[in-house]
């Protein structure tokens, strides 16, 4: 399955109510136990941590400071673990939290979630964190004008970074 259409999958179950997501959750587990023979120690550990697009509403943090921030207080992983997640030196993740720290004291509070971004679309280092936000969100149809009211930036901007990506991902000449 492609990326994008993961992303479809998601945006689709974000929709649902909690009671509706609980049962389908339920029932996939119960299919993977059954059809691959796996218990659900082993189902959960491989859950993949995700970004809400909500995080990047914000004109205080840079992309990869609101990334860093957000794993490190609501997801309480640990410095080397989000290096290794990001694809960046721990010293790296560690000055980019202080400094994201300075610029916004207080937690995220509420963030809208019905855009989840695998953290893994982050770790490619070919492309700015910036770029691979845009490139993913993008890639789920949205417009231009969209993201960038997601993102709180120009319609003009959003076009040059997705520019920038499909010349790197060889999509134009």
């Amino acid at each position: 399955m492609m990326e994008s259409e993961s992303a479809k999958i998601i945006s689709w179950f974000n929709g649902l109510s909690k009671e509706h997501k609980l049962q389908l959750v339920s029932y996939f587990i119960d299919e993977l136990k059954r059809l691959h023979e796996v218990t659900e120690q082993e189902i959960l550990g491989k859950k993949e941590a995700a970004i809400p697009a909500g995080i990047f509403d914000s004109d205080t943090l840079s992309s990869l400071e609101a990334i860093v921030k957000y794993l490190k207080e609501t997801q309480k992983l640990r410095f080397a673990k989000i290096a290794k997640l990001l694809n960046r030196s721990s010293k790296t993740i560690w000055a980019t939290y202080h400094n994201a720290v300075k610029k916004m004291p207080s937690s995220f509070g509420f963030v809208s979630s019905n855009i989840l971004i695998p953290v893994s679309a982050f770790s490619n280092r070919s492309f700015s964190t910036l770029e691979s936000l845009v490139g993913f969100i993008k890639d789920l149809d949205y417009s231009n004008h969209e993201v960038a009211l997601m993102l709180r930036l120009d319609d003009s901007t959003i076009w040059t970074i997705y520019d920038r990506v499909k010349r790197k991902r060889g999509m134009k000449h």
